[in-house]
């Protein structure tokens, strides 16, 4: 298959990135040429590192770069013949359907996380509706991370048999319980040094009230055992967490993510006590690392955790359903242990990067053939 591949965030392919989006964009276009697949990446970046990468220098984020993402998908879907255009960032839909009619190919838009959004302002409600908007343009096939995503689509009019759940990916070997990772730098080291038989809690993901961490901070209040929580992860709400938490917490800020499987290797549980979500690669990461986690029953999230089985899930907005989680794997060895058994055998199962590339090439390629049908 040739594929052209669009996203607004820039993608390296030398160096570090953290969001879980552009690593996703990387991995998906270097699997699927490394299976003999011809894909092209048009992003927005101040400079291109592959010959397959045709970047555009950001000017402006509205009208104008979405724009010329329509010229150099025009053209460059041209000159390799493109039999497909993927979208994986919403300001990259229109273009990419557009482009698509002009080169009369199909065009699958990617959604990976819930069209409802996260906020309740004017300015949240503007935006959910300009994603709902291009969303209901007319493309051809929606890549999914979980079923509930599908739900949500379905909701606002997609047809279901337009809906491909290519679920999220994890590298099952670098997040491994038994394989050493590479040690954390001294300034994080350090904030994890805790008695040992306090309970060591871990959090990843950026601080924006959607991620719960409010009832994280209520919860504590009524946990009973000793334990500490260490967060990895910024965001605009630092400052009046770090009040929220006082000294039951430690901030480390952005840490870069090839230490990430070293902080999972530190903790004793995960916890993620969101309000909303599609399907976290942090929870992903965790399982594969044999990590016990407790997360919330919202968005995608029970479809990869059984409750019991691969981690603990509790109700959002219910702190006292989290300090009976907490209080429950802190007195717990042997469940936590064999929480992070059965995660990391569920994940290895279905969610390594390589099962991802097979599911993206069938539903391509049932997106082609519906396509040369009509």
């Amino acid at each position: 298959m040739r594929v052209l591949y669009l996203t607004e965030e820039p993608i390296t392919f030398s160096g570090t990135m953290v969001r879980g989006g552009q690593i996703h964009v990387r991995n998906v276009v270097e699997g699927l040429r490394g299976r003999g697949h011809d894909v092209h990446l048009i992003d927005w970046n101040n400079k291109s590192e592959r010959e397959y990468q045709h970047s555009i220098a950001p000017r402006s984020r509205f009208v104008i770069d979405p724009l010329r993402t329509l010229r150099r998908a025009v053209s460059v879907g041209d000159a390799i013949g493109a039999d497909v255009i993927i979208s994986k960032t919403r300001k990259t839909y229109l273009p990419g359907v557009f482009a698509a009619r002009r080169l009369n190919v199909p065009h699958v838009v990617h959604v990976g996380s819930s069209p409802r959004g996260t906020g309740s302002g004017f300015l949240d409600q503007i935006g959910r509706r300009s994603v709902v908007t291009r969303l209901k343009a007319p493309h051809d096939g929606y890549f999914v991370v979980c079923s509930a995503i599908a739900d949500e689509l379905v909701q606002l009019g997609i047809r279901r048999d337009q809906l491909f759940d290519v679920r999220n990916a994890v590298d099952t070997d670098r997040f491994n319980p038994d394989r050493i990772p590479e040690e954390l730098d001294e300034r994080y080291q350090e904030q994890f040094d805790t008695p040992s038989d306090r309970l060591l809690l871990g959090f990843v993901g950026g601080l924006q009230p959607y991620k719960g961490l409010d009832d994280l901070a209520a919860a504590l209040d009524d946990v009973t055992t000793e334990c500490h929580l260490v967060i990895a992860g910024n965001g605009p709400e630092r400052t009046r967490l770090e009040r929220a938490f006082g000294d039951r917490a430690t901030f480390l800020g952005a840490v870069p993510y090839e230490q990430i499987p070293a902080f999972y290797h530190r903790i004793d549980t995960l916890v993620l006590p969101s309000h909303t979500e599609g399907l976290p690669r942090v929870v992903l990461e965790a399982q594969a690392t044999a990590t016990p986690l407790i997360a919330m029953r919202v968005g995608g999230l029970p479809e990869v955790v059984e409750d019991g089985e691969t981690g603990l899930l509790v109700d959002p907005h219910s702190p006292a359903q989290l300090a009976t989680a907490i209080n429950e794997l802190s007195s717990d060895a042997a469940l936590r242990s064999q929480l992070g058994v059965n995660g990391r055998r569920a994940v290895v199962e279905s969610y390594r990067w390589e099962t991802m590339y097979e599911r993206y090439e069938r539903f391509l390629q049932e997106v082609i053939n519906s396509e040369d049908d009509e």
